[in-house]
């Protein structure tokens, strides 16, 4: 009787083991489903933050193209360059966005639901502008299963533009791949500084952006093997002359592997520092601001002496030039439009061929030489650079341009597109190289925003 009570009961136990185990299943799909969605949320997060970061730097860039951080809110053309940078870095920001298959959040391109926000003000000498991105609707596998609605993901990025003129105190910066041009600071149009060493604000000849400059080397032209004795000494603005300002060569170092070349690279360190990209050598990361010695100027070259022109010779393999003059093979530049619009790169050789562009390897960061009044250069002294200008070569001058004293034959003629200037008080913070270090305004992400 006993046996079949239990046998009994065994019969309704059937089957239980089977059930258990289809509940179990159907709960480990559920977390598994809930896993990959999860991890295609985490992925499409991801995704835009560089979206957004990308298109932050892009602002930022533009703001430092556009001229603008480089003037004093007292500038005549402050209003105007304000907007210029503000429809400028909008229009950098949405071109990253919408035309830029790299960007992509799970295949789609992301919503910039509102204009990117900018600040030229809070944070005296950095110029701030912020994105925000929304990619909604991303697919979600398994979890629509339950019922979820539609996922969507949000970022958030700031950059900024970096320009320590105008402070008193100071973060140096640190750009790449400088021109060894020792440039004298001095404006030839209206005398002025550049860079303004006197007020101990160090704020900047803004006048100078747009202005078209000849670089004039200061050796004397009789000497082949040395730089020696200077014309004039420290390097200044041509007297007699509105446009030609002297500078001397820069020491520098054996380049780097690393370099960028062109094929008509010249043989001499000097001749290559300025045809080449020089990204990791001693003399081209160098520092501005702080009052403390950066580089030394070389009195065993004389870029200027005849038969021996390396400065020449490498600013036309840099500008891609056949010879001496204008008109031979550079990207031409068209300054007019600026402040109200940017100044317009017309590139003359490669794939754009004919066509506007936005960089070109005729535009060159050139440190400003400090030259205090009293002071002399003597034999490879060492100097101190008070900011840098950033330039458009437009040719190498052949010696027949206008007026009663035209520029040397070698001389270099740059339209000036930006002017950094760094005072005396280092904060003692690490200099700043963003934008890879390619431009005098360096541009980096601002973490947390």
């Amino acid at each position: 009787m006993q046996q079949n009570i239990h046998s009994r009961r065994r019969h309704k136990q059937r089957g239980q083991t089977i059930l258990l185990v289809a509940i179990s299943l159907v709960s480990l799909l559920a977390m598994a489903a809930l896993a990959i969605d999860v991890v295609t949320l985490y992925v499409a997060s991801s995704q835009i933050q560089r979206a957004a970061d990308a298109a932050a730097l892009a602002g930022a860039k533009a703001i430092a193209d556009s001229g603008f951080t480089s003037l004093p809110s007292t500038d005549p053309h402050y209003a105007a360059a304000q907007t210029l940078a503000q429809t400028m870095a909008t229009k950098a920001v949405n071109s990253m966005i919408t035309a830029s298959s790299i960007n992509l959040v799970d295949g789609q391109l992301p919503a910039l639901p509102a204009p990117p926000s900018m600040d030229f003000t809070t944070h005296p000498g950095s110029y701030q502008i912020t994105v925000s991105l929304r990619a909604s609707n991303l697919p979600t596998f398994f979890s629509k299963i339950w019922g979820a609605s539609a996922a969507s993901v949000t970022a958030t990025a700031t950059a900024e533009a970096y320009n320590p003129a105008n402070l008193t105190n100071i973060t140096p910066i640190s750009p790449k791949s400088v021109k060894p041009w020792l440039v004298a600071n001095r404006n030839p149009h209206d005398g002025a500084q550049f860079v303004n060493t006197l007020s101990g604000t160090w704020a900047v000849d803004s006048s100078v952006i747009g202005e078209s400059i000849d670089l004039v080397s200061d050796c004397n032209s009789g000497r082949i093997g040395r730089c020696g004795p200077l014309t004039s000494n420290p390097p200044q603005a041509v007297a007699g002359t509105t446009t030609q300002v002297q500078y001397v060569p820069a020491t520098v170092t054996t380049p780097n592997t690393q370099n960028v070349c062109p094929s008509c690279v010249g043989g001499t360190d000097y001749e290559q520092s300025i045809e080449c990209a020089d990204v990791a050598t001693s003399y081209q990361v160098l520092s501005c601001g702080g009052g403390t010695v950066q580089v030394q100027w070389d009195d065993n070259i004389n870029p200027g002496a005849a038969g021996n022109n390396a400065t020449s010779l490498g600013g036309q393999c840099l500008i891609h030039a056949s010879s001496e003059g204008a008109g031979q093979g550079q990207d031409v530049l068209d300054p007019s439009p600026w402040p109200n619009n940017p100044m317009k790169i017309t590139a003359q050789s490669g794939p754009q061929n004919g066509n506007l562009v936005t960089t070109s390897n005729s535009i060159v960061t050139i440190p400003i030489l400090d030259t205090p009044a009293g002071s002399r250069l003597t034999r490879g002294s060492l100097v101190t650079v008070d900011g840098f200008l950033q330039g458009f070569i437009n040719e190498v001058d052949d010696g027949t341009g206008g007026g009663a004293t035209p520029p040397p034959a070698g001389s270099i003629n740059i339209t000036v597109l930006n002017i950094v200037g760094c005072s005396n008080t280092n904060n003692g913070a690490t200099a700043v190289v963003g934008g890879s270090g390619t431009s005098p305004i360096p541009v980096r992400l601002i973490t947390p925003p």
